[in-house]
């Protein structure tokens, strides 16, 4: 499978949860199958497959973007095997994380970064699906109130309005200019007036 073959499969899977048209690709296998050859042939083998098989490595993106706990399994336990699966892998949590905050949250560390998965990392994203896919992935992490998981959930929401900012600014500048929220009129404070001192008129007049 090539890079660019994986990678535009990755970006079909996540169209539809950021406000595309539904593309009708779903997993043709199950997870538990996955998860099934991993501990049979290792994990090395079936993230070679991925690279490999491009029905197999995109039957798997659909099943990790539906956000179903089992593939997030598949996910956690599959180191990807080359540039191309960590990027597809990357938007297929990406897209996953609108619909399963916390066990997203939860699958991000040494092999899938925060600023990867939630870097908005899905293939020339025109500037309404930025911003859709932005609001809704900050009204998935509002979600989110496990203890264990406050600290990935904020540098979540970091990246997410980083990558906001950059992306908008590459893909259309006066996109940012037009939506740019209006700051509400400053304040002016006035200084109290100072309390204007009674003088007392200086004696001229000599003695006599």
């Amino acid at each position: 499978m090539t890079c660019r073959g994986l990678l535009i499969a990755a970006w079909l899977v996540t169209a539809g949860p950021t406000g595309c048209k539904d593309t009708g690709w779903r997993p043709s296998g199950s997870a538990e199958v996955v998860l099934s050859e991993i501990k049979m042939g290792g994990a090395a083998s079936v993230a070679k497959r991925i690279d490999s098989d491009e029905s197999f490595g995109r039957s798997v993106m659909n099943g990790i973007a539906t956000g179903d706990s089992a593939w997030l399994d598949v996910a956690d336990q599959l180191t990807p095997a080359s540039a191309a699966a960590e990027a597809s892998l990357s938007i297929a949590l990406a897209s996953a994380l609108l619909r399963s905050p916390a066990r997203v949250l939860a699958v991000l560390g040494p092999k899938y970064s925060v600023e990867d998965v939630c870097g908005i990392p899905f293939l020339k994203p025109e500037s309404t699906l930025v911003a859709s896919y932005h609001d809704e992935a900050v009204a998935a992490l509002s979600r989110v109130d496990t203890a264990t998981l406050i600290t990935v959930r904020d540098a979540c929401h970091t990246a997410l309005d980083e990558a906001r900012a950059i992306r908008l600014e590459r893909i259309d500048p006066s996109y940012l200019i037009k939506n740019k929220p209006i700051a509400p009129p400053r304040r002016v404070r006035r200084k109290p007036a100072k309390a204007q001192q009674l003088v007392t008129p200086h004696d001229t007049s000599s003695p006599r």
